[in-house]
């Protein structure tokens, strides 16, 4: 909400009225993003009850540190529960688009 990654859970519709809300729909496009990519190639999703709140915590750190280690990743989705990965793929999936977004950031020379 206005930029910043919040868990639709605590925030009342009434907070959110006049603000700005990005949610996992707003990532589309003619292509993948790269987390969703990541989440598809790794396998980092299985029912999908978790993935856009996985996706949008992810996409948060990605923007505010696109080379996280391990444990920041770990520490970035904490709060999202899933129960059926054992999170180990969604934080591969969330590895592969930070080289992915590193590499397009290389090649557009940036």
């Amino acid at each position: 909400m206005d930029g910043t990654a919040v868990k639709s859970c605590t925030v009342f519709a009434v907070q959110a009225n006049g603000r700005e809300v990005t949610t996992i729909e707003g990532m589309e496009g003619e292509a993948l993003h790269p987390l969703q990519e990541g989440f598809m190639e790794e396998h980092g999703l299985q029912c999908g009850f978790c993935t856009p709140g996985m996706i949008m915590s992810s996409k948060h750190l990605l923007d505010n540190n696109p080379d996280p280690t391990e444990e920041e990743i770990r520490y970035g989705i904490s709060g999202n529960l899933c129960r059926c990965t054992g999170y180990q793929n969604i934080v591969k999936a969330v590895q592969y688009a930070s080289n992915k977004l590193q590499e397009s950031t290389t090649e557009g020379g940036e």
